[in-house]
């Protein structure tokens, strides 16, 4: 996603139209800047700054050739291909110039039907949210200090929830919060847990809990957050598993009101990691604790079904 510089195009039409000036045009020298500088912005656009054009570049390309033209007869010794010095009295052909301006002309009204059709939107303010961050640096709602504790799939996640909820994408940006937590949750498991899940265990009910048993094992010299564990099941209950029936959509502010909520519970979890690292191998045990021993026993005949919402293949 490009940001849109508006702006050039007045800068665009006021150095085109700059070749006009009546104070300007009549003295060669006088032409210098305006010429020079019509060329470089018409340049600029055909390259494809600040958009790409298509069906008015032809026009732009003849307007540019012309301008291009004039400015080597006027300023270019053709012999040595170098700037000539200019006579004080040297005037420019007005028919040379109305003939440009006709070119510009047509340029305007190719461009004017383009960009009538082109893909422009104005992406509103989002509650306390400004669009730009929205779009640009969702994950800067996370402290600096946490950022290289939290995953950078993570911070993907939440940088494209910003970009659908500054275009009214409720639902989509639901997915994408959720991803994002699911990314730090994992996490945030594997710190307690002493090592990587196995593939069938990356589960957010069976994070939960197994987390959930972790923090009852007096054993553990760290354990998991109640506070946080809470806020997951209150994500789970009002987010996650609504969003396991395809009738289920998120609103825009349901959405908004979840972007708060992630990343508080992220925060959460990565200050947690970020404090723990230096202590993760006092939970690294040559065998299991009795709790997660109990856990993994039942897991299979306790797993709620409503949880298995695969989030990978929502996106």
């Amino acid at each position: 996603m490009q940001h849109l510089n508006l702006y050039r195009f007045y800068e665009l039409a006021t150095k085109l139209h700059s070749l006009f000036d009546v104070e300007t045009q009549s003295r060669v020298a006088d032409m210098f800047a305006p010429l020079t500088e019509a060329q470089s912005a018409l340049d600029s656009l055909i390259k494809g700054d600040p958009i790409v054009i298509e069906s008015s570049k032809a026009d732009a390309v003849r307007l540019l050739s012309k301008i291009g033209d004039l400015f080597d007869k006027y300023f270019i010794d053709q012999s040595s291909k170098q700037l000539k010095a200019l006579e004080s009295e040297d005037r420019v052909n007005q028919h040379e110039l109305a003939m440009i301006h006709s070119l510009v002309g047509k340029f305007e009204h190719a461009l004017a039907a383009e960009l009538n059709r082109a893909p422009s939107y104005i992406a509103e303010k989002r509650g306390i949210y400004s669009t730009s961050d929205l779009i640009e640096n969702a994950y800067q709602v996370f402290p600096p200090s946490l950022q290289t504790t939290i995953a950078a799939s993570a911070q993907n996640e939440f940088n494209t929830a910003g970009r659908a909820i500054a275009f009214g994408l409720g639902t989509a940006a639901a997915v994408h919060l959720l991803r994002a937590i699911e990314i730090v949750l994992r996490q945030y498991y594997e710190m307690f847990s002493g090592g990587a899940t196995a593939k069938g265990e990356r589960n957010y009910a069976i994070y939960l809990k197994k987390l959930a048993l972790l923090a009852d094992d007096e054993s553990l010299s760290t354990r998991p957050d109640r506070r946080v564990l809470q806020m997951l099941a209150q994500i789970k209950d009002h987010y996650r598993n609504p969003l396991t029936t395809p009738e289920t959509n998120i609103t825009l502010e349901q959405a908004t009101s979840l972007f708060g909520l992630a990343s508080a519970i992220i925060s959460m979890m990565a200050e947690q990691i970020q404090s723990n690292k230096p202590q993760n191998t006092g939970n690294k045990r040559g065998s299991k604790s009795s709790a997660a021993a109990s856990m993994e026993k039942n897991m299979e005949d306790d797993e709620d079904e409503s949880y298995d919402f695969r989030m990978a293949r929502s996106a």
